[in-house]
């Protein structure tokens, strides 16, 4: 058949048998599928948890802790001063006293912390002299007591240093009450307000922060077995 009997052919074909035979002739070149891609379909929760990351870095470096982070404070710092009230004493006491120079905030205390003395107040200050072990309990939504238990029971072995714990989250009669329960001896600070471990850059529980002569010389995160506190109070006498 000529190409002209085709060409007569095809224009005696309807609209729709004109488009079918054109298919037939002349075909669309077959495409490849779309290969997916790995992780698209979790993609949204990859971005979710991306975005939170981001938003609990950002609340942990705007905490108000002078810049520090949140493991305690740097070996070699000064120990920061605080006043606080004991645990053990007889008066209801308020807030820590946290101010490290005159002139003092009104929010921070009345005078230097380290000017305050007398019964029923827990002073730490730089200007110290000899071995300190301090302990850092956070109350809420942990298990830190079992650290200062461990501490407890050593701390009769070193009579020339002095321990101290500083409980934060809790009023002065829970945290009186806390120390009874548990027999602790040692001298028990009461951070009602969080004053202290935040002024120490404590965002986690147990701190134990080994210090002498006013003068950080260890920081430790996290639970020290009784043979580990012996070892690092040792090292710290010696």
């Amino acid at each position: 058949m000529t190409d002209r009997e085709n060409g007569d052919r095809f224009e005696d074909l309807s609209i729709g048998e004109r488009l079918a035979e054109r298919d037939r002739t002349h075909p669309e070149p077959a495409r490849r599928p779309e290969v997916p891609r790995a992780g698209n379909k979790y993609a949204w929760a990859v971005g979710i948890l991306a975005l939170m990351g981001l938003g609990v870095l950002l609340f942990a470096e705007t905490l108000p802790n002078q810049g520090k982070g949140l493991r305690g404070p740097e070996v070699g710092r000064p120990l920061p001063a605080f006043a606080a009230p004991s645990a053990a004493g007889d008066k209801e006491g308020g807030d820590a006293n946290v101010c490290q120079k005159a002139p003092c905030n009104k929010n921070a205390g009345p005078v230097p912390a380290c000017e305050v003395r007398g019964n029923g107040i827990v002073t730490v200050c730089p200007k110290e002299h000899g071995a300190r072990v301090m302990t850092f309990v956070v109350t809420r939504g942990t298990d830190c007591e079992p650290q200062v238990d461990r501490v407890e029971r050593i701390r009769g072995e070193f009579p020339n240093v002095r321990f101290v714990t500083v409980v934060s989250g809790d009023s002065k009669t829970e945290t009186k009450n806390l120390a009874i329960a548990r027999r602790w001896r040692q001298p028990v600070a009461v951070d009602t307000d969080g004053a202290v471990v935040n002024l120490y850059g404590v965002g986690v529980c147990p701190v134990t922060v080994f210090a002498r002569d006013g003068r950080v010389r260890y920081t430790n995160v996290g639970n020290l077995t009784e043979e580990q506190l012996r070892a690092r109070t040792r090292k710290l006498v010696g």
